[in-house]
């Protein structure tokens, strides 16, 4: 009976060694999933989610304006999304445009992209940046 008890006492703590470990906040990440195009004439996109729940996907696109002068000009339109899990627990989102007008980004934290019911303060004022051709 004494060496059940001890059996079972040796069982319980390992289990509890083991599974109620806490995660490791510091350890380094791993890639779940990643790919990457590059049509360098057209643009480029890529995705990748790792194992901390971080996830990015972003796309990139040749475009023609032409500026002050007149002159033609091409530049790289990029639009894409986030997201990661805060230290609160909630997962927070960020997507993102830049583009002839300006850089924009929209923010929100919950259970998916868009829960406004619990939106960033930063998500009503949208951040806007003028470009440098612009600005005078």
């Amino acid at each position: 009976m004494q060496s059940i008890r001890l059996f079972l006492i040796a069982v319980s703590a390992t289990l509890v060694t083991v599974f109620g470990a806490p995660v490791d906040p510091v350890a380094t990440p791993y890639i779940l999933q990643y790919e990457s195009n590059n049509a360098a004439n057209e643009g480029y996109s890529f995705e990748f989610e790792l194992s901390d729940e971080q996830k990015r996907k972003e796309e990139g696109t040749l475009r023609f304006t032409k500026d002050a002068e007149g002159n033609d000009v091409s530049f790289v339109a990029v639009q894409g999304h986030y997201s990661f899990v805060g230290d609160d627990g909630r997962t927070y989102y960020v997507e993102y445009t830049a583009d002839e007008n300006g850089y924009r980004t929209r923010m929100s934290a919950g259970d998916y992209p868009g829960d406004t019911d619990r939106s960033l303060a930063g998500r009503a004022g949208s951040h806007t940046t003028t470009p440098a051709s612009r600005r005078n």
